[in-house]
């Protein structure tokens, strides 16, 4: 079970919770460069806003193809930032519109629930 799983089941201790990003880990992965970590949670906020909607509409129109490209560039974007839950339900998503279409709705569902959550802790991060 993952992290996203356990916080909306309400399994994990109240201790145990992580944040939607960790800006420590985003931080490290941009090799303590803090103006390019900051400069990519700003592209972040204003190039990815939309894209649960956007991996939505591409499946409903039968693009599966695209759907799930646009679900594969958010796993490494995601881990980038240190939203590591974010990461692993985006590669839940990918697998699910690749391999196992009943399960789309309900992964996107958690995509959409961590995506919000990120978005919420980024904006908060920076101010904004």
């Amino acid at each position: 079970m993952t992290t996203h799983d356990a916080r909306f089941n309400g399994e994990l201790g109240e201790s145990e919770v992580k944040e939607p990003v960790s800006f420590s880990l985003g931080l490290h992965r941009c090799v303590g460069n803090a103006e390019l970590y900051r400069r990519l949670l700003d592209r972040f906020l204003t190039t990815r806003l939309t894209v649960p909607d956007d991996i939505r509409s591409l499946w409903l129109g039968g693009d599966l193809t695209d759907s799930a490209m646009m679900a594969h560039s958010m796993i490494s974007t995601a881990g980038t930032l240190g939203a590591t839950a974010l990461s692993e339900a985006a590669r839940a998503l990918q697998q699910a519109l690749k391999q196992e279409p009943a399960r789309v709705e309900e992964c996107l569902s958690v995509f959409g629930r961590e995506h919000a959550l990120a978005i919420a802790s980024i904006r908060k991060h920076v101010g904004g």
